[in-house]
């Protein structure tokens, strides 16, 4: 279980306080502010200069923590700390960075309530809704765009809702059909009716779909509570972040839905900035996908128990070249007329997609071997099939009687290139 914070805003003298300090004594509760961040924001630095906080209070700069700890404040039972990312971490400690990412889904969780503030939005109260984005009329509020906002909408217990001048907009129950319309989020998932544990991994993954982050790999940091998984944070690596998170899931999660993912139409949008394309091949691919806008077309993947079929012993696992599954000796299936393996297979997945009539459709992925590696092809689509499973390697469903041979499927890494620079008339 991830510690506390580890430092405080005092609601009413906007002062930092770390653990230890008297007056943060045991486990206090604690207001936590969801918003989008600016070019300029109050640093850990800055809060902790005796001087820049006299002198900074009253600026724009500090309206929105100023507002946020008015808010706690005024509550029926006043709250007397906040946390906000932008000051209560020291970002020049890679170490509290490391400490921070991880555990910071939880710290959202713990939270008395969150404020998510919505600057680009006009709250209209005759109508009883939120405006579109003031800055472009034509789409939602930025706050619904970013990579970080996920889990701050996902975590909390408790969240309110304000809009540009801190208007109430209503609660995240209130909101729940315009937020499920927004975001793609079930409801039931953003009322607590249901965990969001319950969701496939595919779904949790395909929530973050269309999202961006200024840095490229804090699309994989910010999913790391969203998935309960924990890893080393390094900048730099660009996209093979993400590829490295899914790596990691493998190795704490037996969801087959990570690899029931399609090419998206519209591409790998997260990755669309700094004038770089993603490089990578969707009609030679392996299991795991180059990008979470990858599973936006499937994110209603369920993975059912009742239904879930063990694989033979040894299962799947991480391998130098790619994915290694034990697959048994199943003539056309695995293994053709001669007794070799299949140089192209419907590899069934455990997880599954409700149909038109209500019944779960197999979700399958089309492989081809290339020297004695398969790959993934048509990465446009999945095969979904009535009553399809993978297969336990039993006969007859009595004991283990089919000879089993491992199958791997082989995993590039994706990369970013530069974009040719645009020639300019003088």
């Amino acid at each position: 279980m991830p510690p506390p914070p580890r430092r405080l805003i005092s609601t009413s003298t906007y002062k930092l306080y770390e653990n230890g300090d008297a007056e943060l004594d045991g486990s206090p509760n604690y207001a936590i502010l969801s918003h989008r961040w600016r070019t300029k924001e109050v640093t850990f630095q800055d809060i902790t200069d005796k001087a820049w906080r006299r002198d900074n209070l009253d600026t724009e700069q500090m309206k929105k923590i100023r507002e946020a700890c008015k808010k706690a404040r005024d509550r029926e039972t006043p709250i007397e700390w906040l946390w906000c990312d932008t000051c209560c971490i020291d970002k020049t400690s890679s170490e509290e960075l490391f400490r921070s990412l991880n555990a910071m889904f939880e710290w959202y969780r713990k939270a008395t309530v969150c404020y998510a503030y919505l600057e680009d939005v006009k709250w209209d109260p005759i109508l009883n809704q939120m405006s579109k984005s003031v800055g472009n009329p034509s789409q939602e509020s930025v706050w619904f765009e970013r990579g970080w906002t996920l889990q701050e909408l996902v975590a909390p217990r408790f969240m309110e809702f304000f809009d540009s001048n801190w208007n109430f907009m209503g609660t995240r129950d209130d909101l729940s059909n315009k937020l499920q319309s927004v975001t793609g989020i079930t409801k039931d998932y953003l009322t607590g009716a249901k965990s969001f544990k319950q969701a496939s991994v595919a779904t949790r993954i395909g929530w973050m779909a269309g999202r961006t982050t200024t840095e490229i790999e804090d699309i994989a940091y910010s999913m790391l509570g969203l998935l309960d998984i924990s890893m080393p944070i390094y900048y730099g690596e660009g996209a093979k972040c993400f590829m490295r998170l899914q790596r990691t899931l493998m190795e704490t999660s037996s969801d087959e839905s990570l690899f029931a993912w399609t090419t998206p139409a519209d591409g790998l949008t997260c990755y669309r900035k700094d004038d770089k394309t993603p490089i990578w091949a969707p009609d030679r691919w392996g299991l795991l996908a180059p990008s979470p806008d990858c599973f936006r077309r499937y994110r209603d993947l369920v993975v059912l128990p009742h239904l879930y079929v063990p694989r033979p012993p040894g299962g799947y696992r991480r391998v130098q070249h790619g994915t290694q599954f034990v697959v048994p000796m199943v003539k056309n299936e695995f293994i053709n007329v001669f007794g070799r393996p299949r140089s192209q297979v419907t590899f069934p997945l455990n997880c599954w997609i409700e149909n038109d009539n209500g019944k779960p459709d197999g979700i399958n992925l089309e492989l081809r071997i290339d020297g004695n590696i398969y790959w993934r092809y048509q990465c446009d689509d999945v095969v979904k099939k009535r009553g399809s499973k993978p297969h336990n390697g039993r006969a007859f469903g009595i004991i283990p009687q089919i000879r089993t041979m491992p199958m791997t499927v082989g995993q590039p890494e994706i990369d970013l290139e530069e974009l040719p620079k645009r020639e300019t008339k003088g």
